[in-house]
């Protein structure tokens, strides 16, 4: 019996040892871990990310788009077979007189049994003006997707840079926690050795206990917040949910790039802002649209070549060389000229104006919000600089009195209270000081996000 419990044991073990050597494998070759600095996660990202890979499909819809366009104007050519089976022939009464029957009437059937017609039909425009206005507004609609596909991938490169940020900021709050934590710990447990012999009171081993608990719940909750941090890089990146990003650049390091860029010395112009030249590009699609409308009163021209053949059997052999087809050709010109449309088409052209117009109305509330937006943006930056500046000042006081009290409390100068109230004044400044950075990054990338210049097709 124990033999026998012994083997059973022994292969569900090894059953379950490679169960979880299989699942362990298949999930380390499914994760893949990238490194990026804040510039290669950005190239990552423009080939990578959602939007702008549907982006760039609008690009390529708009080619195919304007190539229907074009081809509308080019030689149409068809080709047509027609078969019929006359199962039972249409009849016709003939008077008799015909036949010398008079007064009667006499049955004649006509045609034969299988007809044949094959047909090729060409045609071609000769003159439109909607075929002129739609073939300019099909390169105006790849020049739009073209400036709106810069301006995605002007996005992106703000959302990618804000939780490339975002995840920064986090990484230094939980270094500082898991620091002071450390040093928690450490004074905890040598007040606890000096209560147990009589040098220490309990209200000094409890009230460091609990800044202890309290350091362990915030990190906790970093390390949570460092979760959804990294999801929403990953997904920024075009990256799986179960990949690893390793950040490659500091806080610091990417905070000194931006205080010495030269982005407050670049002079903002509307007429360049991506924003702009979009909306631009939709007034010049409004306007042919104007165009296309007043063309439907020009006339048409088109012109037009059919080649047939029938052949006509009461045997199934179309396919008879010997047999004949009956041939026949037409060439037409149609000149179609609109006269009277009891409104229709005026209407149709105002209706166009008024979108025309109302375009640049927008324009107009564009150009002043988008000089309110740089104007907000490079104070914002300016203030996210003096702040930066200030809270590293407090920091590192506030860094230099948590120092001296814990040296003072473990000499006996200074009480449990006063390691509570410098070390959650040191928390406090260290986190406003990590805040203010990632607010100074940020205020930057939208400068520079309004401030970028649009590409011009």
């Amino acid at each position: 019996m124990n033999i026998r419990y012994s083997i059973t044991m022994k292969l569900i073990f090894s059953v379950v040892t490679a169960i979880l050597f299989i699942f362990t494998t298949t999930a380390s070759m499914a994760q893949k871990t990238y490194e990026f600095s804040l510039k290669e996660a950005i190239d990552y990202a423009m080939q990578n990310n959602y939007e702008v890979i549907y982006s760039e499909k609008n690009i390529e819809a708009a080619r195919y788009q304007m190539k229907e366009a074009t081809s509308y104007g080019l030689p149409q050519i068809d080709g047509a077979l027609d078969y019929a089976d006359n199962i039972a022939l249409p009849t016709s009464l003939i008077p008799g007189e015909f036949f010398g029957t008079p007064g009667e009437d006499v049955e004649i059937q006509f045609g034969t049994k299988y007809s044949m017609n094959a047909g090729l039909y060409v045609s071609q425009l000769l003159y439109s003006g909607k075929y002129i206005v739609g073939l300019q507004t099909s390169k105006l609609f790849l020049d739009r997707a073209n400036v709106d596909f810069f301006k995605d991938k002007v996005a992106v490169t703000q959302q990618v840079a804000d939780s490339y940020y975002d995840v920064l900021s986090t990484e230094e709050q939980l270094r500082v926690i898991d620091t002071t934590l450390k040093v928690t710990r450490s004074i905890a447990e040598e007040t606890r050795l000096t209560y147990e012999v009589g040098f220490a009171e309990d209200v000094d081993v409890d009230q460091l206990e609990l800044l202890v608990a309290d350091l362990e719940a915030s990190k906790v909750y970093l390390n949570n917040q460092m979760s959804i941090a990294h999801a929403y890089l990953k997904f920024f990146l075009g990256l799986d949910i179960t990949d690893s990003v390793v950040l490659k650049d500091e806080m610091s390091g990417l905070i000194d790039k931006r205080q010495n860029s030269e982005i407050i010395s670049q002079v903002f112009d509307y007429n360049e802002n991506v924003d702009y030249v979009s909306l631009q590009k939709t007034r010049e699609i409004r306007f042919m649209q104007v165009k296309l409308e007043k063309s439907a009163y020009q006339p048409t021209l088109a012109a037009t070549i059919n080649l047939q053949a029938n052949a006509q059997r009461n045997t199934w052999n179309f396919f008879d060389t010997n047999e004949t087809w009956y041939k026949s050709s037409v060439f037409g010109v149609s000149l179609k000229v609109p006269i009277w449309s009891s409104g229709e088409r005026k209407a149709k052209v105002k209706q166009a104006q008024i979108a025309y117009e109302q375009i640049g109305v927008q324009q107009n509330q564009l150009r002043i919000t988008l000089d309110l937006q740089y104007q907000t943006a490079l104070n914002e930056y300016f203030n996210a600089f003096t702040v930066y500046q200030n809270r590293d000042k407090s920091r590192k006081v506030a860094a230099k009195i948590f120092k001296t009290t814990s040296i003072k409390f473990s000499e006996g100068m200074a009480s449990s209270i006063d390691i509570l109230n410098t070390q959650n004044q040191f928390l406090q400044s260290e986190k406003t000081f990590i805040e203010s950075g990632r607010a100074l990054l940020k205020a930057g990338q939208e400068l520079e996000r309004l401030l970028t210049k649009s590409i011009n097709p």
